[in-house]
């Protein structure tokens, strides 16, 4: 006969040790009395032991199971808490995403990403806040995300988790009935007295612009200004003026208003990922973190591209 003893047999005996009664047992396992009945014999006779006596039908403890208990009581309470430790690292992995992204990531290629994610991970609560890049890296490092999506130079960073997703180029915003719409490039002395659409003052990409523009002695009329892509291009459809912008928020204009030139000397922006030092776990963070890679790739266009596929990366795995 086989005398090993099975989880089933010490909750059986634990069970009726609690409830008193074999009924209790049966209910308190969720099986039948005759189950309950068979387990309790079974443990007996395999470890040669009497554990209740029999009286008009009723299992009657031993002083031998009064001794028995406690040690199996303890067993099967640390195999709960095993359970309990392998559940919670399923939580981890699988639980709770907060992301935090800059406008013009979180309207273009992270709603694919996320999409595609959950599609994988549909346990998976995915929670996403936008932000300026310059808020979105205060959460991240705050804690108050998991990973944030900013256009953020790396060395603006004052942590190690990050990483470059793309570098690219800058693309001149054109409406079609404008006398440059026909050029094949654009050069700063294009704009000269051009009404012009910029970004907000103390951002990186403005801060860029202006210089550029100023090394070339170039004047502009500008008359709008705004913290967000995609304001600039609804701004540039509706006659406000020319501008230069980030070419994600470009690849994802779908209207036939605007042209989208490309804009010589290069202006690079980087696309950036930060991880937050508090939630630095790679079991929940790193196929997200794929799924983004993959879609911020397919959204900017290659020719746009300076670097990409994580070149400079600093992410810890």
């Amino acid at each position: 006969m086989d005398k090993r003893i099975t989880l089933r047999h010490l909750e059986a005996f634990r069970a009726v040790m609690v409830r008193k009664t074999v009924t209790g047992a049966a209910e308190m396992l969720d099986v039948t009395q005759p189950v309950v009945t068979r387990l309790v014999a079974d443990l007996e006779e395999r470890i040669a032991i009497s554990l209740f006596s029999r009286d008009k039908g009723r299992l009657v403890p031993t002083p031998e199971a009064a001794l028995l208990f406690a040690d199996v009581n303890h067993s099967l309470m640390g195999i709960e808490r095993i359970a309990n430790a392998a559940s919670g690292i399923k939580a981890l992995k699988l639980g709770h995403l907060e992301i935090a992204a800059a406008p013009n990531m979180s309207m273009s290629f992270l709603p694919h990403a996320i999409a595609s994610f959950t599609l994988e991970h549909p346990e998976t609560l995915v929670t996403m806040h936008m932000h300026s890049s310059e808020t979105v890296l205060d959460m991240v490092q705050s804690g108050r995300c998991n990973l944030g999506f900013a256009m953020i130079p790396m060395r603006t960073t004052r942590h190690g988790n990050s990483e470059i997703l793309v570098s690219a180029k800058m693309v001149a915003v054109i409406p079609v009935g404008h006398r440059l719409a026909a050029r094949k490039v654009l050069h700063p002395e294009d704009f000269e007295g051009e009404s012009f659409i910029a970004m907000a003052p103390l951002m990186e990409v403005r801060t860029k612009i202006d210089s550029l523009m100023l090394s070339h002695g170039v004047s502009r009329r500008i008359n709008v200004e705004t913290q967000i892509s995609s304001v600039v291009i609804k701004l540039a459809e509706a006659g406000a003026g020319l501008s230069i912008i980030d070419p994600l928020s470009a690849s994802g204009y779908s209207g036939s208003l605007l042209k989208f030139i490309p804009f010589e000397p290069e202006i690079v922006v980087d696309y950036s990922m930060v991880i937050s030092p508090k939630h630095a776990s790679t079991l929940i963070l790193k196929p997200f973190i794929d799924h983004a890679r993959r879609e911020i790739r397919k959204m900017v266009p290659a020719k746009r591209i300076v670097r990409g596929d994580g070149l400079g990366s600093s992410v810890k795995r």
